[in-house]
């Protein structure tokens, strides 16, 4: 039976490089004291957290708080939809920033300290927010989909996400992605991409990568998408044309300062529907996990999934 006082919480110990599995069991009695009893699971494999909040969804659970970083969030938003539609009535996310970048929690105005955090899902206010429907091809070869909630991107983002996944993290979470974004601006090429919005017919381009936001950041605090809104029905496209190695080191400063668009390689772009296609092998990486290649259709959901967000 539904309750909208039961809480289910999803936790991934491993984010924040470790640091989460160290702190759970104070964060678990500051939860239960500001927000009483609380329903807990922990992750084990990548993937499991969307198991564990739909098992809690259809259990009744009304409030579900991924406790972890993007991809955690990521995994636990799969859990709330089947068929673009709510697996849950009334339903809501709440999240509690644990990963080594929380890249999300900046477009939804949530802070870093727990405290706050807690706050927010004790006194804050539940808004509704679009969501990306994702179709791609996945690495055997089959039709894949999956909801993405931050950014979507394809070309070299998708083969560092690709590459990230395959090394060993012997170096933790932040080191090893930033090895693995250098080992593929030593090496990408470039992609040429035919791009589709909305009903306009195909765009031939020669990228080294677009980004597709509801939301502004990825990557540890790259502000690739500035202009983007996690509500207003739209995707906003940033297409980053063909880069060499010595001009992305020249020019890595307008991914960090919200100007991405003053550079003469880089155009802004909005839709509500997406397609792309490529002639060989080009990666995408949903919400910072890889999962596959082109084709790829990206559509918004509106206001798809209420998540607990600070008060007006």
């Amino acid at each position: 039976m539904a309750d909208a006082r039961r809480i289910a919480v999803i936790v991934n110990p491993r984010s924040a490089d470790g640091r989460t599995a160290r702190v759970w069991k104070s964060l678990r009695s500051q939860m239960e004291s500001r927000l009483g009893p609380l329903e807990a699971w922990e992750t084990r494999a990548p993937g499991q957290a969307t198991e564990l909040a739909r098992a809690a969804l259809e259990q009744g659970c009304r409030t579900v708080i991924a406790v972890g970083g993007d991809g955690t969030i990521s995994d636990v938003v799969n859990a709330f939809l089947a068929n673009d539609r709510p697996v849950a009535a009334e339903a809501a996310l709440g999240i509690i920033p644990q990963g080594s970048s929380s890249d999300l929690r900046r477009s939804l105005g949530l802070p870093l300290e727990e405290e706050a955090a807690l706050e927010i899902l004790r006194r804050g206010r539940v808004r509704s927010i679009d969501l990306m429907r994702v179709r791609f091809r996945t690495a055997e070869g089959r039709s894949g989909q999956r909801y993405g909630i931050n950014v979507t991107s394809f070309g070299m983002g998708g083969a560092v996400a690709e590459r990230f996944n395959r090394i060993p993290k012997w170096l933790g979470g932040r080191l090893s992605f930033q090895w693995a974004t250098f080992s593929e601006m030593l090496r990408f090429r470039g992609r040429r991409v035919a791009l589709s919005l909305d009903d306009g017919a195909p765009q031939e381009l020669f990228i080294s990568n677009i980004a597709v936001g509801n939301a502004q950041f990825h990557g540890g605090g790259m502000w690739v998408c500035p202009r983007a809104a996690v509500d207003d029905g739209q995707l906003d496209l940033t297409v980053f044309r063909y880069f060499t190695f010595w001009e992305l080191v020249r020019d890595l400063r307008f991914l960090y300062n919200g100007k991405v668009y003053d550079h003469p390689k880089v155009s802004f772009h909005r839709a509500a529907r997406l397609t792309a296609t490529a002639d060989e092998p080009t990666y995408i990486e949903v919400d910072g996990e890889p999962v596959g290649q082109l084709p790829l259709e990206i559509t918004v959901l509106p206001r798809a999934l209420p998540v607990y967000v600070p008060p007006a």
